[in-house]
């Protein structure tokens, strides 16, 4: 039956009120797979052919490109409605891209299957499906081709200048990632605290050097991740630095080697938070650093929003540096 509501409710649009509002013209998203062979094909290309002798488009929508698919666990109750929530994870990913392939010729339109064909191998690795937006900003998710190559010689399939395929991909990962890495230094130096922009495309985004005072107890630095799905980050530490401890205080989180660890002078000690990976190395000699860590410690993950970080260390130098870098996720190509 019809839900009943009245046509003055509506939900909020988000344009202002007083018909002010001008649309923005906003330039067409943009497709490219770049194959485990490093071979960067164009999916939203032209297929009129007058750039070139062959051209990829997508002549309909894409599927799978929005949020990933979650699996949620849960008890049966007994002798009551309902269930018990234990967890959720989100599953691996299938993603459909149609596309048409068209040539001037037939030799024009079988060279470029054959790349196309090529570079979609999965025997030889993953490939990376990136969509670019109207404001330059591209985000990209690793898969596999899975089918939809076999092809169809259908009279609406195929011709002899073209032919229609509808591909699919599996994500094992099911997020998609910035192409823009985040990055923060701690370094020991008297000058001002300057701001540097990494990326013209991420004005808001920015290595930054923090000057001395945030390697003491009350040195804080609030660190965005612009995206409503944690990210693990990848921390640089070069020495001198002692009892090296990393906070995030948004999470009550921290990360802390032994008081008597002494990363050495002009090396380098790598602590990848990432799942599946969770190392603590020594550049110089490759040595494991867990037995370097405290008991209670956590490789953390930086939620979404802000995150107060601290940095805690001691016997450090005007050549110690702390960095942070780390590739937001997100829920869909256009974010979330």
């Amino acid at each position: 039956m019809p839900i009943p509501a009245k046509p003055v409710h509506v939900p909020d649009s988000g344009i202002p009120p007083g018909g002010d509002y001008v649309p923005i013209r906003w330039p067409r998203t943009f497709m490219t797979w770049t194959g485990a062979n490093l071979d960067i094909i164009p999916l939203t290309g032209d297929l009129s052919c007058t750039a070139g002798s062959a051209g990829i488009g997508i002549p309909s929508g894409p599927a799978g490109l929005g949020m990933p698919t979650f699996d949620l666990k849960a008890d049966q109750l007994p002798n009551m409605d309902g269930g018990l929530f234990k967890s959720v994870r989100a599953t691996t990913r299938d993603i459909t891209i149609p596309v048409v392939i068209r040539g001037v010729d037939r030799i024009s339109a079988i060279k470029l299957h054959n790349r196309l064909l090529g570079a979609l191998n999965p025997n030889i690795g993953p490939g990376w499906i990136t969509v670019s937006e109207g404001d330059g900003i591209a985000r990209h998710i690793e898969c596999y081709y899975l089918s939809g190559g076999e092809g169809s010689e259908t009279r609406d399939n195929a011709g002899f200048t073209w032919i229609k395929y509808a591909l699919v991909f599996r994500a094992m990962d099911p997020y998609w990632y910035s192409n823009a890495e985040r990055q923060y230094d701690w370094t020991l130096t008297q000058e001002s605290s300057t701001p540097f922009l990494s990326s013209s495309a991420y004005p808001s985004f920015f290595p930054m050097r923090i000057s001395a005072a945030s390697f003491q107890p009350d040195g804080t630095v609030e660190v965005v991740n612009d995206s409503s799905v944690e990210s693990w980050p990848v921390w640089s530490c070069v020495g001198p630095a002692t009892g090296l401890i990393l906070e995030n205080r948004t999470t009550g989180k921290s990360f802390k080697m032994r008081d008597a660890f002494t990363v050495p002078s002009e090396d380098t000690m790598t602590v990848d938070t990432n799942p599946g990976v969770k190392t603590a190395t020594l550049k110089s000699s490759g040595t494991n650093l867990w037995p370097e860590m405290k008991a209670d410690s956590a490789l953390w993950s930086l939620h979404p929003g802000k995150n107060v970080l601290k940095v805690t260390a001691v016997d450090v130098s005007i050549n110690t540096l702390i960095r942070l870098h780390f590739v937001p996720r997100y829920l869909s190509y256009i974010g979330g």
